[in-house]
């Protein structure tokens, strides 16, 4: 009978709760080690593609400054507030998060001021330079939030630290806060501040701070491409021809239709399938955010390559399985 990847629903075997990914492949591989006689070779993780660093792409906001001196002005169009918040000891050293959201705040307060009837035209057009101004800086800020926040720049820059087998926590909130801010980036897109300083822009890095989710996925996509590599490395001169002629031993190869079941399939192959649901989820909004910034050839190949080199490893393993089944009386199938 020929062996597919089968689909998780078909599984009647449960993984062990709370397992991460890395004593899934590491109880997998030394099962297969132990029965086989053999060992994996211990060739060490390739490094992830390297991120620019921030003081590199960090762009500088040009520094417009304020000639406002009518005082009942300013007051009428509630400016004088968030100059003074902007001139404040705590407005100068701004992370790039809240100086992006303050120029949002700034350009929809703005927008109202002027959408009113003026007297003094020389006013209105000074600020409405300002607007002008503003409108072509705030790209800068969004794409400076984008490639030096300190918690976006943990989630790109990953952690040693795989993702569990199954009740993981943080998919959803990660989810919640990539598709608030590619909205974000679309409501600048569309000049629609309004919309755009509604956003709360420290609530979403919050949730991804809490999870850090998208710095375990791509370190769990990465770990589990080599830990497979390594895997087919090792059963690379293991044959089926080898463990089933001339005589097959039974005990052996009932003990590897055993690990291919709880092991293999129970825990591998669903860590993996739960991998490319993460993925598949994620990286489309990723793609969104970053798609025209320096970080996105080295994010493509931290998410989307390790993510194909994944699948292709293992493939190459299932294959691996289904030589031994076609020579062997292993019965290897969905009900196991």
């Amino acid at each position: 009978m020929k062996l597919w990847l089968l689909p998780l629903l078909a599984l009647s075997l449960l993984a062990c709760s709370g397992n991460s990914g890395d004593k899934v492949f590491n109880t997998y591989q030394q099962r297969l080690a132990r029965v086989l006689a053999t060992e994996a070779p211990q060739t060490p993780m390739p490094p992830a593609a390297a991120l620019a660093e921030p003081r590199d792409i960090k762009q500088p906001l040009p520094d417009l400054r304020l000639d406002l001196t009518d005082t009942f002005t300013t007051r009428r169009c509630g400016l004088d507030i968030l100059i003074g918040e902007r001139n404040s000891s705590l407005g100068r050293v701004y992370s790039a998060s809240k100086q992006l959201g303050y120029e949002l705040r700034f350009l929809s307060q703005l927008q109202n001021c002027l959408s009113q009837s003026w007297d003094n035209t020389e006013l209105q057009q000074q600020l409405q330079q300002v607007y002008q101004h503003k409108q072509d800086s705030v790209h800068i800020a969004f794409n400076n939030m984008l490639l030096t926040d300190d918690t976006l720049r943990k989630q790109l820059f990953g952690v040693r630290d795989s993702l569990p087998l199954s009740d993981v926590a943080g998919q959803n909130e990660t989810w919640q806060a990539l598709t608030e801010l590619t909205l974000l980036q679309q409501f600048i897109s569309e000049q629609n501040w309004q919309a755009a300083a509604a956003v709360d822009i420290e609530q979403q890095l919050q949730l991804l701070y809490q999870y850090n989710f998208i710095g375990r996925l791509q370190y769990s996509l990465r770990h589990s491409s080599h830990q497979l590599a390594q895997l087919n490395l090792m059963l690379a001169s293991v044959t089926a021809d080898k463990l089933c002629r001339p005589r097959p031993d039974k005990q052996q190869l009932d003990i590897l239709a055993n690990i291919f079941n709880k092991y293999f399939i129970a825990q591998v192959q669903q860590y993996t399938v739960n991998l490319e649901r993460y993925q598949q989820q994620l990286w489309p909004l990723l793609q969104t955010l970053y798609r025209d910034t320096p970080l996105y050839p080295a994010l493509q190949q931290r998410f989307a390559g390790n993510y194909q080199q994944m699948r292709a490893e293992l493939s190459k393993h299932v294959t691996w399985w289904q030589d031994l089944n076609s020579q062997c009386p292993l019965q290897l199938t969905s009900g196991g």
